[in-house]
């Protein structure tokens, strides 16, 4: 069975997030970290720290962002400002900042 981090989204702990296990992805420390940070605060701590990944060699393909946001935290990813005109008619028509789950699904397809 896999269990999945109250912190950063990694879904395949294999164990469930507590008794001072560490989470291999965001390193959060179960019973210690969280005893004194929210598990929000932990992950604001590590978005901002750049969600590198905290043990070992990260997963093939792994993504952070991709990670958070599958895991229903999008508003942890960052934004992406994108800024697109469009010469049709007689003013450009601008669209800006995407949210990073759009993104992803038109470059995902």
């Amino acid at each position: 069975m896999r269990f999945r981090c109250p912190v950063c989204m990694y879904g395949s702990l294999p164990y469930p997030a507590r008794d001072y296990h560490i989470c291999p992805c965001c390193g959060t420390e179960f019973g210690n970290d969280d005893a004194e940070f929210s598990h929000a605060q932990l992950r604001e701590m590590w978005v901002a720290d750049g969600a590198f990944w905290f043990f070992g060699i990260p997963p093939r393909d792994w993504n952070p962002w991709l990670q958070l946001i599958e895991g229903g935290h999008p508003e942890s990813a960052p934004a992406v400002r994108l800024e697109l005109t469009s010469r049709v008619g007689p003013r450009p028509q601008r669209v800006s900042f995407v949210t990073p789950k759009q993104v992803l699904l038109s470059v995902n397809g």
